[in-house]
């Protein structure tokens, strides 16, 4: 029989064995990054969450060196991010960490094939994918220009709806990297304008093969980002839009709220954003939330004068190895209590804001609230090497995932103008369904949907969205 004496010993003994593997440190000697052949190794550093120097707590250095790999995907222009420790001295506790990146194809010069109305699906369902609806051109986008994560776009279009486009985005402007701005100008001509919404549907006109519509805008936004997760945005925008009489005269005499054909508007918008998600594009862990002002009309003699404000708010976990979840919401309230112009009378159905299952619908209004949840299980996530049939370096290992989600979303819109015209507004709206998503190379991200709403209405939908 063990003495008590002994026994005493034998657990302080493995108590002094235990506590350095939970409070052991390391410290961080070198931080080597391979693989920038444009990139600046400032933009690299201002992502991490560490620096040269620093001492990490041992237990927690896989989960470090995987949220310093997201914060480097969310930038957008790199395909494949390593972080991991290369040398590891365990007598000093001294590491050196390595950071290999596969940067993205930079410059993205195609031929235009786009549509003339606000979705795929209404161009498919409500037009009967009508080829007529169809805008040619050319469009420019250029990433990483100077190496400093910066974006030149341009555009130029013909067809149904021709239009010029151009936007630069610097997000470095000081030595700290915290300020930033982007500045862009645009101009459209229109053969058709929607002149009202009846039945939750847009009431389109034209006249022939003439001018109906005509717009002019430009806009400087500046940002601050004191730190990774945080950002301050504010910006100034000018909009000249313009619209043929006679839909003024015998369509709407309200389009615009001075009772004009034309309208010219200052507004400035101001944003506050935290945003600690794990992968932005399609995000597994963290959250968001931001609050957004917009102040429309700078002048009590502006041809419009309105007061909006919307808060957001995204939370996501995951459940075990393959799930993960997300809750989501967006309210918007106008503290103008006016009827605004026809063009500012948006509530769901535009923007990326909708109830699943309701894509073919406008539904307008002064305010709404839109929630969403989402469960998906990941079914792949891998890379292969498809160097032999790709020709462009940065494409030559695709990484691929592929998720299998239930949707479930609701949403109201406040109408207390036109909501007589329209029965999805004043009331609250249900749908969602299965879905697979699709995200290729951390950039790009496809999903496919089979979704019902409240009406008994079930249709296959198609989104897209990138990280830049």
């Amino acid at each position: 029989m063990l003495h008590p004496i002994r026994i005493g010993f034998f657990l302080a003994g493995l108590l002094c064995l235990a506590i350095p593997s939970f409070g052991q440190h390391v410290t961080i000697d070198k931080i080597n990054i391979q693989g920038l052949k444009r990139t600046r190794p400032s933009i690299v550093f201002r992502e991490l969450t560490f620096a040269e120097g620093d001492t990490l707590p041992q237990r927690d250095l896989g989960p470090i060196l995987e949220r310093n790999r997201n914060n480097l995907l969310n930038l957008g222009i790199f395909n494949d991010v390593i972080v991991n420790i290369s040398e590891w001295d365990t007598e000093t506790s001294i590491v050196n960490i390595s950071i290999e990146v596969k940067e993205s194809w930079y410059i993205y010069a195609v031929p235009i094939l786009d549509l003339a109305d606000r979705n795929f699906n209404v161009w498919w369902t409500t037009y009967n994918h009508s080829f007529d609806r169809i805008n040619l051109g050319g469009s420019l986008e250029w990433l990483n220009v100077t190496g400093r994560n910066d974006k030149l776009k341009a555009k130029i279009q013909f067809g149904y709806t021709p239009k010029q486009e151009i936007e630069y985005r610097f997000p470095y402007l000081n030595k700290r990297q915290s300020v930033g701005i982007t500045t862009g100008f645009s101009h459209s001509i229109n053969k058709e304008v929607s002149y009202a919404t009846l039945q939750n549907q847009e009431q389109f006109i034209k006249f022939d093969e003439r001018r109906v519509g005509e717009q002019w805008m430009g806009r400087l936004n500046s940002f601050y980002r004191p730190n990774l997760f945080t950002k301050y945005e504010l910006g100034l925008n000018y909009h000249y839009r313009a619209i043929d009489h006679k839909i003024v005269d015998d369509y709407n005499p309200i389009y615009f709220a001075n009772g004009d054909s034309t309208q010219s508007i200052f507004s400035l918008r101001a944003l506050f954003e935290y945003d600690d998600r794990d992968l932005k594009i399609f995000p597994s862990t963290g959250v968001k939330f931001s609050v957004e002002a917009e102040k429309i009309g700078l002048s009590s003699h502006a041809d419009e004068q309105a007061m909006i404000t919307t808060i957001t708010g995204e939370w996501n976990g995951t459940i075990g190895r393959k799930f993960q979840q997300r809750i989501s919401a967006v309210g918007k309230y106008s503290i103008s209590r006016d009827l605004p112009s026809y063009v500012y009378y948006r509530g769901l159905g535009s923007d990326r804001k909708y109830v699943a299952g309701y894509e073919l619908y406008i539904i307008d209004g002064l305010d709404f609230v839109l929630g969403k949840y989402q469960l998906a299980f990941e079914l792949i996530d891998k890379q292969t090497d498809i160097s032999k049939i790709m020709p462009v370096p940065q494409f030559k290992r695709i990484t691929y995932a592929v998720y299998l989600s239930l949707l479930a979303e609701a949403g109201y819109v406040n109408n207390p103008y036109t909501g007589a015209e329209n029965s999805l507004a004043n009331r609250w709206l249900y749908g969602g369904g299965p879905a697979l998503t699709v995200l290729l190379y951390n950039n790009f991200l496809f999903q496919f949907s089979y979704c019902g709403n409240a009406e008994g209405e079930w249709g296959f939908f198609i989104h897209n969205r990138t990280s830049f």
